[in-house]
């Protein structure tokens, strides 16, 4: 018996592939709706069926007659040699991709216990010289109620008094010399930066995210940002043609500002749609990567290596980001991908981001721009201290 699977839209597709594959006689064994990857770079495609058919071998196909020499079918294997070539191709990078996801999960780890361990010995010792009790970590429990992950918290107070007995102080004094501080750092990281131009001149962004963190929005405000702030000509281009409704959003919208549009399945397709491009700036939107998933990471790095230095990689950062997400998704992609810039999205969900503060203390971060909603092109600003130190330290409800 001869059985083959084929994945299909819809049974009419089926039984047409079914008939010229296997002839009339085949029959349909099962079928099955599968949500799965779909692409050759793996992107989440849309639902497809699956479907299983197959046909009894005829005797004369199965014994040769006396008079002819069996021939050996190599097509059957053909599917076993592809997998074996990619396999032995590929050996050495998929262990090492493993390898190192295992390790790096299990460093972060280790480091986050050894952090909690010293910041919990720093407290305890704190308490008993201090004498002060509560009174003396007033500053850590308002850092506390404002999102603050306490290892970020602990580090800022050692770096902002430094030598200063806290005790002398009253609790809004303290606070308000933290935030004047803390300011500091967000006119630093919120300084202007040059975009990187690639060869021949144009502005090129990608922006970069995990699933849900508003990539696509981000994409559609930047072009209409360049475009009625700017007074620059735009370009727009999708490597995520496959994601649902994302790719006809983004093409809907730029037959609205009326600038080229298109979809690129591949590197060299993305590379033509730049090279042949009259734009000032070229807009890409990027497939989905959860920043845990090092093959996803892989598949997005392999699609940008060729353009390395002249490609501005802004990775989105939603406001609602847990501290150690954050620090995870940045470091991921910044080493994977690079990052010149982050984008934090969804403000208008968040009740302040002070779990994003450690982003502000890496040494290499910069933010980019501030998004506060869904409205394009109003909800998105170049980040400044202005717009950004509101964010970390809310002024109570009034009612």
């Amino acid at each position: 018996m001869q059985i083959k699977r084929y994945e299909v839209l819809d049974i009419k597709d089926a039984i047409e592939l079914i008939k010229k594959d296997l002839g009339e006689d085949a029959v349909i064994i099962s079928t099955r709706q599968v949500n799965g990857a779909a692409g050759e770079l793996g992107f989440f495609g849309k639902p497809f069926l699956e479907v299983i058919a197959a046909i009894d071998y005829k005797e004369e196909d199965i014994i040769p007659s006396k008079d002819e020499t069996p021939v050996f079918n190599k097509d059957m294997l053909a599917p076993i040699y592809d997998d074996v070539r990619f396999l032995k191709e590929n050996f050495n990078s998929i262990v090492e991709d493993k390898v190192d996801y295992a390790l790096n999960v299990k460093f972060e780890e280790i480091k986050n216990f050894m952090e909690e361990i010293k910041f919990d010995l720093n407290l305890l010792k704190n308490e008993r010289t201090s004498g002060g009790g509560l009174k003396e970590n007033d500053l850590l429990l308002y850092l506390d109620g404002i999102s603050f992950d306490r290892s970020v918290s602990s580090k800022l107070i050692d770096i902002f008094f430094k030598g200063i007995k806290l005790s002398n102080f009253k609790k809004e004094d303290k606070i308000e010399y933290f935030k004047k501080f803390f300011k500091k750092i967000i006119e630093k990281k919120t300084e202007r930066k040059k975009f990187v131009r690639s060869l021949d001149g144009k502005i090129v962004i990608a922006v970069v995210g995990n699933s849900g963190s508003g990539k696509t929005s981000a994409a559609a405000k930047l072009c209409s940002k360049f475009i009625y702030e700017k007074n620059l000509h735009v370009s727009l281009c999708s490597i995520d043609s496959l994601k649902m409704g994302g790719y006809e959003t983004l093409k809907n919208y730029a037959g609205k500002l009326k600038i080229d549009f298109t979809a690129a399945k591949d590197p060299s397709g993305l590379n033509a749609f730049i090279s042949g491009s009259r734009s000032d700036v070229v807009i890409i939107d990027t497939f989905a990567v959860n920043h845990n998933n090092v093959y996803r990471l892989n598949a997005l790095a392999k699609f940008f290596e060729g353009f390395k230095g002249s490609v501005n990689i802004e990775l989105i950062t939603p406001a609602h980001f847990k501290h150690i997400d954050a620090l995870r998704s940045y470091e991921s992609f910044r080493n994977k991908i690079g990052v010149n810039g982050i984008i934090i999205t969804k403000t208008d969900e968040s009740k302040g981001i002070g779990n994003l503060a450690g982003l502000f203390m890496l040494e290499d971060s910069a933010v980019d721009y501030v998004s506060y909603g869904e409205n394009v092109p109003e909800d998105i600003e170049e980040a400044n201290a202005g717009n950004i130190y509101p964010l970390f330290f809310l002024k109570p409800a009034s009612f």
